[in-house]
């Protein structure tokens, strides 16, 4: 009736792993990991003091030790709830690195903000050197930021490798689909042991439930510290599966619904109000409306400072190409954008042709169609500068997915499912596939699939600090300029 001694027991997953912590609440974990933030903040707050004081000064004369003190003690205190905040967030999933530079920075700054109000409302605010404080909250951003993130990395390889277990469950459904999501999940490798399985076909009598087994399961389970009780199954089970949930009522769980791997892998995000029926979301629109418009916002600062920048650049580009071979300055050519309307994007030509982008060749290493300019244009990327003005009008962003010509697209939409999911934010002039060397040239399926895996990855973990990051790695990474010709 349970495998709950046998949670590892489907083939490869029989491996023993060594475990310095079974199953402990994240509450605890996240508490300790708050601590040890804490404290290296107050370090932080407290080390430029002393070296402005002691090294640069000369001496610790008149300096108001004990207040440094107990405003290091209260700034740690305060960073501590926003990494306790933060770890909880880590526990339960969230680990991304876009998802930790916002939180990080937000935390340093409002745990110095609520220190200084403090000492400004108290009259001690003279005492605090400005220049210490200073060097505190910026060198404080960057170690506080390193810090976390040595942390969430060591423990992120502890609960991959099946040594961190920090939350039980239990499961509940039919045989069949309990070993589904047990198969399909690899539950130890999240943090996550089981306490106790629970079958249907044992509970479960001409369409009822036999009285009292799921409240004992579930008494069990909380005995055994499960955090959750995961009910698995498909749709057509829902009338048995809302009697389970009755019964289980009574008890403090989380209680999810997992519905069946076979499913065709169908993933519920999370529950939406739709009139008075709460509906399950499995696909959510990439970007909320305030996301929107910090996107849009970087994307009008950012292409209007380019064009105002080098509009010198431009202009001697523009003389260039006239003098080296006949036709037109600027070329344009239709390409599949945001929700796959096509548009006409802008380049420096640099080739002797002007395909439309229905019908085109791919331009090639060594390609004789390339102009002298033009390849001098291309291996520095100067050719895309025009798509500046395309991002002004708001066909395209300063950072997304390359857009391809529709010929391109049509065929590369028949070879891969997943390729057409690109066209969910607006084509950027660069993008995370760019700066990871995926640019250029793509002469095999396996290329094109790189760079549609690293849109997709971008799409899916969009904030404006990765924006700002990629815009960086554009003209620092080598990797951008690999591939190039």
């Amino acid at each position: 009736m349970s495998i709950a001694e046998r949670p590892r027991s489907f083939g490869a997953r029989s491996i023993q792993r060594p475990q310095w912590k079974e199953a402990g609440e994240p509450t605890w974990l996240a508490v300790i990991l708050a601590g040890i933030e804490g404290i290296l903040a107050m370090l932080a707050f407290i080390v430029p003091a002393v070296f402005y004081h002691v090294v640069l000064l000369d001496g610790p004369g008149g300096i108001a030790w004990h207040l440094y003190a107990i405003f290091a003690a209260l700034f740690a205190a305060f960073y501590a709830l926003f990494a306790g905040s933060a770890a909880m967030r880590f526990f339960a999933g969230e680990r991304h690195l876009t998802a930790m530079l916002p939180a990080t920075i937000f935390g340093w700054t409002a745990s110095f903000a609520g220190v200084l109000m403090i000492a400004f409302l108290s009259g001690r605010i003279g005492d605090l050197s400005r220049v210490s404080l200073t060097a505190a909250y910026l060198l404080g951003i960057p170690y506080a930021i390193g810090v976390r993130g040595l942390m969430h990395s060591f423990l992120s390889r502890q609960i991959a490798g099946g040594a961190l277990r920090f939350q039980k469950i239990a499961v509940l459904g039919e045989r069949t689909s309990i070993l589904e999501f047990l198969l399909a999940n690899d539950l130890w490798r999240h943090g996550q042991s089981i306490t106790g399985t629970l079958y249907l076909e044992d509970i479960v009598d001409d369409g009822r439930l036999v009285p009292g087994e799921v409240a004992a399961f579930a008494a069990t389970a909380l005995r055994r510290g499960a955090h959750f009780i995961v009910v698995t199954g498909d749709i057509a089970q829902l009338p048995v599966m809302s009697q389970v949930v009755s019964e289980l009522k009574r008890f403090s769980l989380n209680v999810v619904f997992a519905i069946d791997s076979k499913v065709d892998r169908l993933h519920v995000i999370d529950v939406v109000p739709i009139g008075g029926t709460n509906t399950l979301r499995v696909l959510r629109q990439p970007l909320s409306a305030i996301s929107v418009i910090l996107k849009r916002a970087l994307d009008l600062v950012g292409a209007s400072f380019g064009l105002v920048l080098l509009s010198p650049v431009f202009l001697a580009i523009a003389i260039a190409i006239k003098l080296d071979s006949p036709g037109p300055v600027f070329f344009s050519q239709l390409r599949r954008g945001f929700n796959g309307e096509p548009f006409n994007i802008l380049k420096f030509r640099s080739m002797t042709v002007m395909e439309a982008g229905t019908e085109m060749r791919q331009a090639e290493r060594g390609d004789r169609r390339i102009t002298r300019v033009g390849r001098l244009l291309r291996a520095a990327s100067l050719d895309e500068l025009p798509q500046l003005i395309t991002v002004l009008t708001g066909t395209m962003s300063l950072v997304g997915p390359r857009p391809h010509a529709v010929s391109h697209d049509d065929e590369l939409g028949r070879q891969m499912g997943n390729y057409a999911y690109r066209q969910r934010i607006k084509p950027g002039i660069t993008g995370w596939a760019q700066i990871n060397g995926y640019r250029g040239e793509t002469v095999t399926l396996e290329q094109m699939q790189g760079r549609t895996l690293h849109d997709l990855h971008y799409i899916e973990n969009w904030s404006i600090f990765l924006d700002v990051w990629i815009l960086i790695m554009t003209v620092v990474s080598p990797a951008t300029h690999r591939n190039v010709f």
